[in-house]
């Protein structure tokens, strides 16, 4: 229903002409950066993907009213305090998925606008899949009527229906996201052999992949070595995946001072640090309030931005030029009163 309620509002947007409107009256000032993740029409270990033709309707939607800039030119703006171009946007693509160069590559060949891929290095080394979808696989593709294990309690957990299997695979990623790697890897594999399900391998870019991506203007940046979430595990986790992201991405593809992207977003003030200290260019912080990226505004450690909707074109239109982002703030900075007991 909810999906619902927010296709009929995009389209009823677009329809009556207030994108249209809000384009032309709105000034633009900076740089909206958007991301995605897979290219492909299903949600295989619970992340959805982004159609491939709803993404070739979003960029003929972006390339016709905006102008796609590489975020090396975003970065470099900022570093010398020039004005960042008014009504732009910087493409990211995050994780490294093989989807990525079989399905979004063609689609940014075609009208010729450029992205930066943040690529979890260790997943291009090995094969396997980032942390957490791995561990969605698992649970989603299972069979098994239950399992048992201690992070799901004494009891064995019910696993007979998908939304029984979300809500245990819920539960065991939030216990493992702060240990580290070798112990998630642990818990994972365990689990995999009481699920019955081998993840597949298959579904990653690999680094000679990368590679062909960068001579086709694919900019690459880093998202971590195993995708840990940064914020949360402790401090010499994070800067170990930090530091040997940076190593592989010099290694095999001979990147002195890449963009660094933060894996689910998380992250300290320790964290920012690090990447700065590391080497990497630059870096994004999650900031709902903040839609558009200037000089006034940001520094290369201060980005901002927000996901590529997995849904038709008009729902990108609608965001981008319709009311829900100043609704949203409204709504934010209204105080609203607890309900009475």
């Amino acid at each position: 229903m909810k999906e619902f309620i927010r296709d009929l509002a995009s389209r009823g947007v677009v329809t009556c002409g207030l994108s249209a409107l809000g384009r032309g009256l709105r000034r633009h000032e900076g740089a909206t950066i958007l991301y995605g993740h897979r290219f492909s029409d299903d949600d295989e270990g619970y992340l959805k993907g982004l159609r491939p033709a709803w993404f070739d309707a979003q960029l003929a939607y972006l390339t016709r009213h905006y102008e796609v800039i590489p975020l090396a030119t975003l970065v470099r703006c900022l570093e010398q305090g020039r004005e960042v171009p008014r009504r732009s946007v910087v493409l990211t693509l995050d994780d490294g998925f093989r989807d990525n160069l079989e399905q979004a590559f063609p689609v940014l060949e075609r009208y010729r606008v450029p992205a930066t891929l943040f690529v979890v290095t260790r997943s291009l080394t090995e094969g396997e899949l980032p942390w957490s979808q791995r561990l969605g696989v698992l649970f989603q593709r299972t069979r098994v009527p239950e399992v048992s294990h201690a992070l799901l309690g004494e009891c064995p957990w019910p696993l007979a229906d998908d939304r029984q299997r979300r809500v245990a695979y819920q539960h065991v990623k939030a216990a493992i996201a702060p240990r580290r790697r070798e112990e998630r890897d642990g818990v994972i594999e365990l689990l995999a052999n009481r699920l019955d399900v081998e993840p597949p391998r298959d579904r990653m870019l690999n680094w000679q992949d990368a590679r062909l991506l960068q001579a086709g203007g694919v900019e690459i940046g880093g998202h971590g070595y195993s995708h840990a979430l940064l914020g949360r595990v402790t401090p010499s986790e994070a800067c170990r995946e930090i530091a040997r992201c940076k190593v592989d991405l010099e290694n095999f593809l001979g990147l002195k001072t890449p963009a660094f992207c933060l894996p689910g977003g998380s992250f300290t003030s320790a964290v920012i640090e690090r990447v700065r200290q590391s080497g990497f260019r630059s870096c994004f912080r999650p900031d709902y309030r903040k839609r558009r990226n200037n000089e006034a505004n940001a520094d290369p450690y201060t980005l901002s931005r927000w996901g590529l909707p997995n849904a038709p074109r008009h729902h990108l239109e609608a965001e981008l030029d319709g009311p829900f982002h100043l609704l949203r703030q409204f709504y934010h900075r209204v105080p609203h009163r607890s309900r009475p007991l």
